[in-house]
């Protein structure tokens, strides 16, 4: 007896399963013979208006996104612009000062022989001077280096000489001190240079 009913049971089953797959082929089939729903003209007109407004959206986007590329540029043209006038007008300050430098250099080197009364007054000029110098190299003011070969870039040359003991184109003498300022010369040097 329990043998007869697994067997209704299996076949009760197997007769739900094939009901379900009719049904889902019929709905298959029902749904392969309905006819293709076509947009109306309404419909159509805005997916249009859609497709345009998306357009739209984006172009201002791109704008939007070129307008702050632009403004982030200005800023860094800005800053750089404004950093430039602060050095150019160290620069030109330092400038300034350069004939004053000299003048104070030659000043120091024609008191060598001096009696004990003017020495503290000549101690006291170099410790200026020495104050000076420091101060404008801190900065960015320094003195063009002469030792070497003469470097068009660096120093003018103002005269030509022969020294058999020197290669060609060394400096020879220098008659006016250069300065660069943050790297830039603002004074070459002038010099005397071998000439072989």
């Amino acid at each position: 007896m329990m043998k007869e009913e697994e067997n209704k049971t299996e076949i009760r089953d197997q007769d739900i399963l094939d009901e379900k797959t009719e049904n889902v082929t019929a709905d298959a089939d029902v749904s392969s013979d309905e006819p293709v729903v076509e947009e109306t003209p309404a419909e159509e007109a805005k997916a249009e208006e859609t497709k345009e407004t998306v357009k739209e959206d984006e172009a201002v986007l791109e704008r939007m996104i070129r307008l702050q590329a632009d403004f982030e540029n200005f800023k860094k043209r800005s800053q750089k612009e404004k950093t430039e006038i602060y050095q150019y007008a160290a620069e030109n300050f330092a400038t300034k000062l350069l004939p004053v430098m000299d003048n104070l250099e030659r000043a120091e080197s024609s008191l060598t022989d001096v009696n004990e009364e003017a020495k503290s007054i000549v101690d006291g000029l170099q410790m200026v001077f020495k104050q000076l110098k420091d101060i404008l190299k801190e900065e960015g003011l320094e003195e063009v280096s002469c030792d070497g070969q003469f470097d068009p870039n660096l120093h003018h040359g103002v005269a030509v000489g022969e020294d058999d003991e020197k290669e060609d184109q060394a400096i020879l003498e220098v008659f006016q001190k250069g300065y660069s300022f943050k790297g830039k010369v603002i004074r070459p040097a002038m010099v005397k240079v071998c000439n072989k």
